[in-house]
């Protein structure tokens, strides 16, 4: 038996060998024909039945299968637009704040200004500021331990938990150097130095985490084959920053006129030795 090209065959659905469904499909705007040189008679043909026409099949070209997400974008994007918020209102409300983190870091020497103790420090200022600093340094960590691959994405939590075990590590360490040096000040007799270095250490972080904001925006939203460049640029820049805390501890000790063994032996407490323990408890060495 014959058919023509108009006529239509009736074949029941549980005979046919329909593909398996597939992941998500990345084909943009347009998804283009299995031949785009050739043209497209779309021609309606008569059914068997009273009903309405069916057009022609035209077989289009596979999408290209979407490598599953390791990262929960949604969860990101929140904190993300959290952290972007607190900045905003740092820069309306707290433009005084916000401009002393940059030029705390000039190599120039101060003004006689009061320094915040620890009462000024939980003010609603600083306090905004070190929680911007807080949830972005903790997120871009996150990020970058499960785009390498030093940390499975699969964690309890997912990058939300990661996120917040980090939070949570950062402010520990933030209060125990707060601490430490307001304690080590009081029995040294120094205690307007280390309240300088205390707040030269939240505004390093500070500007530290604005710049890491932005390299978060580019690893979630840039569809980027390789993230690991932008993660080194990222400790490359925490890494200049603190270099340059190092030196203004060192501009403070000797406008202060102090002992330069004093200066390596804070140096060492204060900055090489946290350093070492981090580097420890992350198995580096």
């Amino acid at each position: 038996m014959t058919y023509g090209p108009g006529d239509t065959i009736s074949v029941a659905a549980d005979t046919l060998n329909m593909p398996e469904p597939r992941a998500e499909f990345s084909i943009g705007r347009i998804i283009p024909v299995a031949s785009p040189e050739k043209e497209l008679n779309i021609t309606p043909g008569p059914a068997s039945v009273p009903g309405p026409d069916y057009l022609s099949v035209i077989r289009r070209m596979e999408g290209q299968p979407r490598p599953p997400q390791i990262i929960n974008t949604d969860i990101s994007f929140i904190l993300l637009s959290l952290s972007l918020l607190i900045f905003t209102f740092l820069a309306v409300f707290g433009r005084r704040s916000f401009t002393n983190s940059f030029s705390s870091l000039s190599f120039r020497k101060p003004g006689e200004t009061t320094l915040p103790g620890t009462s000024e420090v939980f003010s609603w200022p600083p306090l905004f500021r070190n929680l911007f600093t807080i949830i972005v340094i903790s997120l871009f960590a996150a990020i970058s331990l499960i785009t390498t691959g030093a940390t499975s994405p699969r964690i309890p939590g997912g990058i939300a938990g990661l996120t917040a075990i980090l939070a949570g590590s950062f402010l520990a360490a933030l209060l125990i150097r707060h601490l430490t040096c307001m304690v080590v000040g009081a029995m040294s007799g120094l205690k307007n130095s280390f309240r300088e270095y205390m707040n030269i250490v939240y505004n390093t972080w500070f500007v530290s985490s604005i710049i890491l904001f932005l390299l978060a925006l580019i690893i979630l939203f840039v569809p980027l084959n390789n993230t690991l460049p932008v993660i080194i640029a990222g400790i490359i820049v925490v890494f200049i920053i603190l270099i340059i805390r190092a030196l203004r501890l060192l501009v403070i000790f000797r406008i202060r006129h102090i002992s330069l063994f004093y200066y390596i032996l804070y140096l060492c407490a204060l900055e090489v030795l946290p350093l070492l323990v981090t580097l420890k408890i992350l198995g580096v060495f």
